[in-house]
C-alpha cells in the first residue's frame, strides 16, 4: 500500500489581487466595446482607482512577497528570455520579470487613458484633438497588450506545466499540472 500523495499549496496571489486583476479584465473589457459616455468615463475613472489602490498595496500593505513589487533588471529579463528558449525554468512565486513589467506597462496605460480621456473634457483642451487622438492610440496599445498578456499566460503555464489562470483564480500554488 502507497502514501497518499499530498498536495502542496502556497499562497501565489491575496484576494485583493485577484479581485483587482479581474475587476480591471472585467471594466477594460466592458470600455473596448462601450467606447463614449458617461459609463465609459465612471469604469475607467473606476480602473484607475483600482490601479492606484493596487499599486498601494504593493508598495506597503502585502505581506505576500508576489503580491509586492519589484523591479526586474536587465540581467533578469535576459536569464528568463534564456529560460524561453531552453524551456526550463527557475522556480518562482508571481510573476517573472517580463510579466512583471507588463503589468507596470499595463497600469501606466490605464493612468495615461484615465488622464487623456479627462483632459479631453476639460475646458482647456475642448475641441482639442490631440487628447482624444492620444487616447485611442493609448487604447490600441492596451487592446495589445492584453491579448499579449492572455497569449504570454497560455504559453508559460504550457511551457511551465503550471495552471496559471487557475492560480489567479485560486490564488494559491499547486503542484499540480495544466
Amino acid at each position: 500500500m502507497s502514501a497518499p500523495e499530498i498536495k502542496t499549496q502556497a499562497i501565489v496571489w491575496t484576494a485583493f489581487v485577484r479581485i483587482t486583476h479581474w475587476l480591471i479584465a472585467l471594466f477594460v473589457l466592458v470600455n473596448f466595446f462601450n467606447e463614449s459616455g458617461f459609463w465609459h468615463r465612471l469604469i475607467g475613472y473606476f480602473c484607475l482607482a483600482i490601479v492606484l489602490a493596487r499599486v498601494s498595496y504593493g508598495l506597503w500593505l502585502s505581506k505576500v512577497a508576489s503580491s509586492r513589487f519589484y523591479i526586474p533588471n536587465v540581467a533578469s529579463i535576459k536569464h528568463h528570455i534564456h529560460e524561453m528558449r531552453i524551456r526550463v525554468f527557475t522556480t518562482h512565486i508571481g510573476h517573472n520579470a517580463l510579466g512583471q513589467l507588463a503589468v507596470y506597462l499595463i497600469w501606466t496605460l490605464i493612468a495615461g487613458l484615465a488622464l487623456t480621456g479627462w483632459l479631453s473634457r476639460t475646458d482647456a483642451y475642448w475641441g482639442e484633438d490631440w487628447p482624444i487622438d492620444l487616447h485611442i492610440a493609448l487604447s490600441n496599445i492596451l487592446q495589445g497588450l492584453v491579448v499579449l498578456h492572455i497569449v504570454a499566460v497560455v504559453l508559460m503555464s504550457k511551457l511551465q506545466k503550471k495552471n496559471l489562470l487557475k492560480q489567479m483564480v485560486s490564488g494559491k500554488l499547486s503542484d499540480t499540472t495544466c
